[in-house]
Order: C-alpha cells, then structure tokens, then sequence
C-alpha cells in the first residue's frame, strides 16, 4: 500500500545539508500497530515448563513477582502463544522499502541464530558447522522462522534474513567463510631449559620479558574481540526491539572471557599487578548496556558453547609451569584453566541476565540448538511499574516464581535504570544503526524514491525520497511545551562500502495543538534528497526519538545513471 501525504505540518528546522525539507501530515494507515515505551514499567517474558513441556492456563495470582526482594503487583499478564508466520518488510514491491510490516500486532516466533566465528578457534567451526547443518537438516520441515548472522572480525554479517525453509540456511551457511583470526592466547616455552645459575637467571629474565608482553597483548586482542561482540549483539537487541513478545538469539561461539585481565580474579594474587593491563570493571558499562538492551528488546540469550567437552582438561605438554622458573607467577597452565572457567561465566552470565539459558560442554549441539528454538512457542508476558519512590540507578533484582510443584521457570533477573545522558546515546546509537546490516525497528519507517532532476552540480543527479514514519512515532513532553526532539540521517554507500554522500537533521521542536494532533493522529513524513554521481547505491536512513530512546532504520537501494 503507498501511502500519499494529505496535509503539511510546518515545523521550525535546522537547515539541511542538501535543500530544505518539507514534514507534512501523513494520511492514516489502517491497523497501523503503534509501539510506546515507559522507563516505569518492567516487562518480564517468563518461560514455565513441566518435564520439557509449557504450562498452559495459569493464573496471574499463580505467579510471585518481587523486585530487590520485595512484592510486586503484576499489572501486566499474558500467556502468549506465537505465530510461526514470517514477518514481511517491503523490499522494493510497489516502490516501497521498509524496516516493519504495517498492522501486525501478533506475537511471532522469531530464532536468530549467530554463528561466532570471531571468538570460536579454527579448530572448533568446522565442528559448528557440522552441528548446525544437521540441526537445520532436522528442522527442514518444521516451518520456524529463523534468520542466520555470523559474527567476524568485521563485525556482525548477515548471511540469510528470516526464512521457514532451513534449507536455505543450510546453504547459506555452505557458502561462508571460515575465520582463522580467533582469538587464541596461548604461550608456549620451551620447559626443557636450566632451572639455576647465570644461565637460568638469564632465560628467567627473558621468559618473563615475553610472558609479559603476550600477556598485554592478548588483553589488548581480548579487549578488542570483546567490544566487537558487545556491539554485534547491541546491533540485534536494537534490530527487533520493535517487535512485540520474546525472542530467542542463539549465540553459537567458543566464547571471550568475561574479564579482559589475562588473569582471573581467583588468581589476580598469583600475579604481578602491573602485569594487568585491562579488568573486568573496563567493560562493565558495555556490558550493562548491552543486557538492559536485550532485556528491553525482550532478547533470551542461549549461548551454544562451541568448545568440546574436554576443553576444561589442560596437560602440561610445552606450557611454563612454577617449577620451570622457580615461581609460581608463570603458571601458564593455571592461567588456560583459569581462561576456560572465565569463559564459561561469560556464557552463562550472558545467557542468565537475559532470561535464556547456557549450554555448556559442546556434548550435543544439535540438542542445544533445538531447545533454545522451542522455548518461544508459548510463554507468559509478565509486567510491573517501578514504584517511584525506588528510582535508584543500577541494578535492580527481579525473581519470578510460581506456585506449582515440579514446574520449572526461566526469566530475566534484573533491569537497570540507566541514567546515560541522551547527546552522547545518540550519536552512539545512530552510528550503530548507520553501520549495521539489520534494520533497527524502535520506530517503524518506509522509505520511497520520487523523483529525479539535475543538481547544481553537472556530474551529479538529485535523488528526492519521503520518509514516513507513522502516528506516534515519536513521544512527546507535554511538561515541556509538547518537546519533540527527533534526529534523521541519511548515508549513501557505493558497492565498495565507501561514503559518497549524507545529510543529517536535528527536529527539535514545541508543537501547538494542532500540529500536535497530526503527528499523534497521522504522523510525519520527512522529505529530502540526496546529489549522487551514476552508479548503484545503498542508502540507510535512521530516525531516532531521543526523549524516547527509540530507534529505526532502513536501507533503500538506488541506481543513478549517466
């Protein structure tokens, strides 16, 4: 359906880059699905199951919520039973490119399964590979929706969007590439070498010289590979927090420690201070971030573990031991073991503070793989309002219970209450949206191409798009003057991934009532455009709600010729 504008909304703007823009009224689409968030109100997706099987029928008054151990009232309660239908975004039909399907407001059940390639060995993908094509091979005919990504050195690829047909999955995951680059810190020395007198004092001397450099620079490398995944699994919370209910990401992977210290906290003592060029508390905030992200987006994490099963057994065969050098401080068999059990935390920690679930040991992918994707059929949406006199900022503890023997439960354990200052989220938020390859859905959006004529400059072509964004795209303070203060940007790439052209805009604005009543009613639609030279182009447009700290994007592919 094209959706034509009806009335113009004036709006007093900054200038544009490129020619200034029109924002008018949008005619009304029917059953267009609104989507409105509130920082007070806590929504828990709860998993209730009984010997591997959901729970149907409970009762509100069957649940216990509590928040940092105190009871809560549950305003909000579901149960919840999703549709396998795929989602549908408009790709180009009747000229039209879009990031949401307009008047779908059922519970879908959507699988994104991530293959890690960056922190999983070369030794250990080929063995992922094989566990997820028969998985896909097994599920051929279920008719679940899944997407597949992988997670590389470049960041987060998509390798197939949203199908029910696993063997397009399958073949998709036949055509990409391995990654030899993972992260793989381990320090071999000769153990054959003298332990006293000149010479031993020497190589100790030295031993300890390279120890130390290859312990700073896998931290560096840990750190690195760690800020990558953090924002890969940011790009997804962001790409489907538009979408209403529970979603499961299987994140198949190997694995980074939790903490960037190339030594654990149980073994921090054996070891020299000043050898620890990076810790945990360093990525703390990314990892805040990322979870309150993916508890807003209502993402269960089910990590995979990649490694095989005898992966916590470690033989000294070429690793420094104490007695090598006299001292306990070059343990380097210690410290793989003390690598194994952190990266084991950082599956399970990941997978627990979301509402999902960790499977350890490698022992069965195909088992693991298969659970993670049942848990979403049907489930219960459970939600509270944070009373206002506990407003403090961090980490709040929240435990769902049910009073039903034997009954198993999973849900999220906290949720934070952030006070990031929106100017610096911003710009942080845009410009992960602009680099990913999935379409951010906080504000729903459709894009369309109008018209062409010359630019002032003869080697170049104007390229004029409507961007629509529905009613109530955007929230409102109405303390304030009826505050909206919306960001739009626009960057055009060539095949090569280069920047040929962009246009950004800040709307900060106090509507009167009228205008007002259009953009709650009818909504908005943002008119620019963009002077490009001939050749074949992808554009990816993003809208950001800053008072309501919601995103959306999409991408638009455009072709100008000589």
């Amino acid at each position: 359906m094209r959706l034509m504008p009806r009335r113009l909304l004036r709006l007093a703007m900054a200038p544009v880059f490129l020619l200034p823009a029109l924002l008018f009224a949008q005619t009304p689409a029917t059953n267009t699905t609104t989507f409105s968030s509130s920082t007070d109100l806590v929504l828990i997706p709860t998993v209730v199951d009984k010997s591997g099987a959901h729970v149907p029928g409970l009762k509100k008054s069957d649940f216990i919520l509590k928040q940092d151990g105190k009871s809560q009232p549950i305003a909000v309660f579901e149960e919840v039973k999703t549709t396998s239908e795929r989602l549908h975004r408009f790709q180009g039909e009747h000229g039209i490119f879009s990031n949401f399907e307009p008047g779908s407001g059922e519970y879908h059940r959507l699988s994104i399964i991530v293959l890690d390639l960056l922190n999983t060995p070369f030794s250990d993908q080929a063995n992922a590979r094989t566990g997820l094509l028969k998985f896909l091979s097994e599920v051929a005919n279920s008719g679940e929706p899944m997407c597949l990504l992988a997670l590389t050195s470049g960041g987060l690829k998509m390798l197939h969007d949203f199908t029910d047909d696993p063997k397009v999955l399958a073949a998709a995951l036949n055509k990409a590439k391995t990654n030899a680059t993972a992260n793989n810190y381990d320090p071999l020395v000769d153990p054959d070498h003298p332990t006293d007198g000149p010479l031993a004092a020497t190589l100790t001397a030295m031993i300890r010289g390279s120890l130390e450099s290859e312990a700073q620079l896998a931290s560096l490398q840990t750190k690195v590979t760690a800020s990558t995944t953090v924002q890969a699994l940011q790009q997804i919370a962001k790409a489907f927090r538009g979408l209403p209910g529970r979603k499961s990401l299987i994140w198949a992977s190997s694995g980074f420690p939790f903490s960037l210290s190339p030594y654990s906290s149980a073994s921090s003592e054996l070891y020299e201070p000043d050898l620890v060029v990076h810790n945990q508390d360093e990525m703390q905030s990314s990892y805040d971030n990322l979870w309150r992200m993916m508890n807003d987006a209502q993402i269960a994490i089910y990590s995979v573990d990649l490694r095989p099963a005898n992966a916590g057994t470690f033989m000294s065969t070429g690793g420094v031991r104490p007695s090598d050098l006299g001292d306990p401080q070059f343990d380097t068999d210690a410290l793989a073991r003390d690598k194994n059990e952190n990266t084991s935390t950082t599956l399970q920690t990941f997978a627990e503070n979301t509402g999902g679930k960790a499977f350890l040991g490698g022992n069965n992918l195909v088992q693991s793989f298969r659970q993670a994707i049942q848990e979403d059929s049907s489930y219960y949406m459970l939600g509270y309002y944070v009373n206002a006199k506990n407003t403090r900022p961090g980490w709040h503890s929240v435990t769902v219970s049910v009073k039903m023997k034997g009954a198993h439960l999973r849900s999220r354990n906290s949720f934070l209450l952030s006070t990031e200052t929106s100017a610096t989220s911003a710009r942080q938020e845009i410009q992960l949206a602009l680099n990913s390859p999935l379409d951010f859905t906080g504000i729903p959006l459709s894009v369309t191409w109008t018209k062409r004529e010359p630019a002032k400059d003869p080697a170049k072509t104007k390229v004029q798009f409507d961007l629509v964004m529905p009613a109530n795209f955007a929230s409102m303070d109405e303390y304030d003057q009826n505050h909206m203060i919306v960001d739009i940007v626009a960057v055009a790439k060539n095949e090569k991934g280069d920047v040929v052209a962009d246009l950004s805009q800040r709307v900060d604005v106090h509507l009167k009532a009228d205008g007002l009543e259009q953009i709650q009613s009818n909504g908005m639609t943002y008119r620019n455009g963009l002077q490009l030279p001939p050749g074949e182009y992808t554009v990816r447009f993003a809208v950001r709600d800053s008072l309501g700290n919601r995103t959306g994007s999409v991408a638009a592919p455009v072709v100008v010729g000589p």
